[in-house]
């Protein structure tokens, strides 16, 4: 399996060439992202041609990538990203948690400082119509996406895809509009074929992932990628929500003012859907002639009896004797 395979690369470094070395170190150090590469992509990544690569994976003892990838299943490395870290059974887990997020944070808010940020930010605000997809266990980040940035955005959509043909997004859409979409791994077909389609007609494109969709920026330059965290892959949303929240505050401050257009949602949800007051005091307080009423009850008058008091009883029929 894995340590196979790098104990064959290994073993047989001094017979490479110099392009197979390119090829066996991306190997050594990128074993878990081999599911996810072709060998044209792979030969990209290191510079060589897909051929070489093809030729190289051969005199290992593949007949090609896909055998190799074959081989790695039984380690199944996308599996061992939603491992529990070992971490996890010690006593410093919450911290060791809570520095994972703390790192995300940062490599998030590093991304507003490139040169895409501001390239997507710009293309938001020009945009007539925007469609935000995603997919999957991340589904309810483009809903949430979508939702808060319709705020100072018009004509955001989150876009369902029910139809079977994404129609509303790919024939709707202009070179005028822009599509967000939203994935990390393991990714949605859909979100590979809505990005070249997108690509191929011409809509603008932004694409929201992490480091390991390599194939992202064949399509658009507007791409955020965010590093993967393979040890605490469930923790990258908290990452991914703050990079969200910082994109709908740059294009709002790029809007401008849109007060106007908040208050007029808000009265709208008021008028059709209505908020929940919370009421003043929870607890009743009893009016004054309830009070009155119930002293009337329970008044005493002096007479026989312990202490010299006596109960004035409400008025009925004498009981027989």
């Amino acid at each position: 399996m894995t340590k196979d395979l790098q104990k064959k690369l290994k073993s047989r470094w001094e017979t490479f060439t110099t392009s197979e070395q390119k090829i066996a170190t991306h190997l050594l150090q990128n074993v878990s992202g081999i599911p996810f590469e072709t060998a044209a992509s792979l030969g990209k990544r290191v510079g060589v041609s897909s051929m070489t690569v093809g030729r190289f994976l051969r005199n290992l003892g593949y007949a090609g990538l896909n055998e190799l990838k074959e081989e790695l299943r039984g380690d199944a490395p996308w599996l061992q990203l939603y491992a529990i870290p070992e971490q996890a059974a010690q006593a410093d887990a919450v911290s060791e948690t809570l520095k994972a997020e703390i790192r995300g944070l940062t490599k998030a808010h590093a991304l507003t400082r490139g040169p895409e940020w501001k390239a997507i930010v710009k293309l938001l605000v020009a945009a007539d119509r925007i469609s935000v997809a995603s997919f999957h266990q991340g589904r309810f980040l483009g809903i949430g996406f979508a939702g808060l940035l319709q705020h100072v955005k018009p004509r955001t959509v989150f876009v369902e895809g029910l139809d079977g043909a994404y129609a509303d997004v790919l024939l709707d859409s202009t070179q005028k509009s822009c599509v967000v979409l939203i994935d990390f791994r393991r990714y949605s077909r859909h979100f590979r074929i809505l990005a070249e389609e997108a690509a191929r007609r011409g809509i603008p494109l932004v694409i929201i992932t992490d480091s390991q969709c390599y194939w992202a920026t064949q399509f658009t330059d507007n791409v955020l990628m965010l590093p993967v965290d393979v040890d605490r892959p469930w923790y990258n949303f908290t990452s991914v929500t703050s990079l969200l929240s910082l994109l709908i505050a740059a294009v709002s401050r790029e809007q401008g003012d849109m007060f106007e257009r908040i208050g007029d949602i808000t009265q709208l949800r008021q008028k059709l859907v209505g908020y929940v007051e919370a009421p003043p005091d929870a607890r009743p307080q009893p009016s004054a002639s309830m009070k009155n009423k119930t002293h009337g009850k329970t008044s005493k008058t002096p007479g026989k009896g312990s202490g010299g008091v006596a109960t004035r009883k409400t008025r009925g029929k004498p009981k027989a004797r």
